[in-house]
């Protein structure tokens, strides 16, 4: 199996302060005490990550929404062009230079847990290409999301009780986890995030094979 070169020590971030402020731009008949407990919780997720894009099913794992109660949610703040839909999935709709409102995010970023090198001979976007919409063990996938040099992908466990993500720019690939549900054991996080590298090594493996393949005849 081709080896992501795992970096000893724990891993860092890209730089991003944890706690995030986000502002709206509205349909101007859609005012910010219209929006209800529910519409606020998906746009403070929706905001977590510059650019993101997330599946319909991952956020009602992720939000633990019924499933009639978020296509509800989700259609209203379509209907008031805060979120648009794309077969991709969920994202915060506009230019950001024409926010209107505040809705503020209080939530930690994933823990990291591994760091590693990503080899020189890996194609991101083939990567990407290959793990979007995947599912592997119990995970299921969340979404994505991209900001400038940095790619981001998010699966969630089927009962929603964690979080994973793996984190590609510079040259390197981290791993991280964040803990939705409380009691979740530590020795299961690092279990989760080894599976979810193992999961990125195999396709990874899969990629450099097929480039160093024989050109049939």
């Amino acid at each position: 199996m081709l080896g992501l070169v795992n970096i000893k020590g724990p891993a860092k971030g890209f730089g991003r302060s944890d706690m995030l402020s986000t502002e709206f731009d509205v349909d101007q008949n859609f005012d910010e005490f219209d929006l209800d407990d529910r519409e606020r919780e998906v746009l403070s997720f929706l905001s977590t990550e510059q650019n993101g894009c997330f599946s319909f099913q991952g956020l009602r794992r992720r939000l633990g929404f019924h499933q009639e109660t978020l296509t509800r949610t989700l259609k209203r703040l379509e209907e008031a062009h805060v979120i648009e839909r794309s077969p991709q999935g969920y994202k915060i709709r506009g230019n950001t230079a024409n926010f209107s409102f505040t809705v503020k995010n209080h939530q930690a970023l994933p823990k990291p847990i591994i760091n590693a090198y990503l080899p020189t001979q890996i194609d991101v976007t083939l990567l990407f290409q290959k793990l979007k919409g995947r599912w592997f063990s119990n995970f299921r996938w969340l979404g994505y999301s991209h900001d400038g040099d940095r790619l981001s992908m998010s699966w969630i466990s089927e009962d929603g009780h964690m979080q994973l993500q793996a984190r590609i720019g510079g040259g390197k690939i981290i791993i991280a986890i964040d803990p939705l549900a409380n009691g979740t054991e530590e020795s299961d996080q690092i279990s989760a995030a080894y599976q979810l590298f193992d999961h990125v090594s195999k396709v990874a493996e899969e990629i450099v094979q097929q480039n160093h393949s024989p050109i049939a005849n």
